[in-house]
């Protein structure tokens, strides 16, 4: 079970526990159910959200959109995980990751002294016409001062980057992968699967080579909205939870890190990465990076994540050193980032903490 405790607090554990008693009260005829996927949709969930009802529901997520509670998004998640792992669920129903996800606080970490941390954003040029929102929201709304914000993009393409953000570290792709990365990636993944994987992979090398401690990776369709520290001078830093789940991802992450596999999803379109906890999760100069590549199943069109990876890693090994966040993102139509002025979409989409144009929608 997840030690997410935040301080002792007696009524806040008598509260836990009737929540707990009350979820599993609820779902006395799991035993009954025969399929995985009928004991997801079991008496103690399916009893919340006949009561909240889809006249409820969506009030009730705008609610703990504004909520902003470390206390609420500790009874929220500390139930949940508790409650999932005693009735052996391998996923929690969408509609309870939501609440999950919307009842953490919008900026847990409390900190004077917060320490330096780079943003990478890698690119493709399908996203340059967006990186000038994207920029922008990082630089206004990151707490940690900011060492640099590299653009990492295919070596033909950064001398456009330079002339376009001469502010901007530029780096090529090429100057973080290895031939025998490349190689790798060229044996086993399928064609149309590689610039996927190869963009993961650099994510987790800009981390492991970086100056500083950490490095705050930014998807480049992905514009942050809500103020945040991300990494406390103690070594603490923020994980958010989205609202899907793939379990191929779960399996990969057994096969690779081992330990306990959770119920949650950290595809999150952003995260901080320390570096510390990479070398640990795949050696001082990242050779681990190839087992975890060899590990993935290419059958599956979508098999491996380098967010919920680093997220379940971290759950597993440092939780002392997570505070989890609220996500809050929304997805947005392709082209409107490209279109609109940074204060024009922080105005739009203020009840949001960050927004996402994905080209593939």
């Amino acid at each position: 079970m997840v030690r997410l405790l935040v301080g002792s607090n007696t009524r806040g554990v008598k509260n836990l526990r009737f929540i707990e008693l009350f979820l599993a009260r609820q779902s006395k005829r799991l035993l009954r159910v025969k399929s995985r996927e009928e004991k997801i949709l079991s008496q103690g969930y399916r009893f919340i959200l006949r009561r909240l009802g889809d006249f409820t529901f969506n009030p009730f997520l705008s609610w703990l959109r504004r909520s902003d509670s470390d206390f609420m998004g500790w009874v929220w998640i500390t139930t949940s995980l508790k409650v999932s792992k005693r009735l052996k669920l391998v996923e929690i129903p969408v509609r309870i990751r939501k609440m999950i996800s919307l009842a953490q606080p919008l900026d847990p970490l409390v900190d004077r002294d917060l320490p330096l941390i780079d943003i990478a954003i890698p690119c493709h040029p399908k996203d340059f016409s967006n990186l000038s929102v994207v920029i922008e929201g990082a630089r206004k709304n990151v707490k940690n001062p900011i060492s640099k914000i590299i653009l990492i993009t295919p070596s033909s393409f950064t001398n456009e980057l330079v002339k376009r953000f001469p502010d901007c570290t530029v780096l090529a792709d090429e100057s973080f992968l290895t031939p025998v990365v490349i190689s790798t990636i060229n044996a086993i993944v399928p064609l149309e699967r590689r610039g996927w994987i190869t963009q993961q992979v650099i994510k987790f090398l800009v981390g492991l080579n970086s100056d500083t401690n950490a490095t705050l990776i930014l998807d480049a369709d992905t514009v942050l909205l809500s103020p945040r520290a991300w990494i406390d001078s103690h070594g603490v830093q923020v994980l958010d939870i989205s609202y899907e789940f793939h379990s191929p991802y779960k399996k990969h992450q057994l096969k690779v890190i081992g330990g306990e596999s959770y119920p949650l999803s950290f595809v999150t379109h952003y995260q901080l990465m320390k570096k510390e906890s990479l070398k640990n999760l795949f050696g001082g100069n990242g050779e681990g990076i190839l087992g975890w590549i060899n590990a993935g199943d290419y059958s599956e069109n979508s098999t491996i994540s380098e967010y919920d990876s680093y997220g379940e890693w971290m759950l597993n090994n440092k939780q002392e050193e997570i505070r989890f966040s609220k996500w809050n993102n929304s997805e947005v139509k392709f082209g409107t980032l490209a279109n609109s002025s940074y204060s024009e979409l922080s105005t739009q989409y203020s009840k949001f903490c960050s927004i996402s144009g994905h080209s593939y929608l």
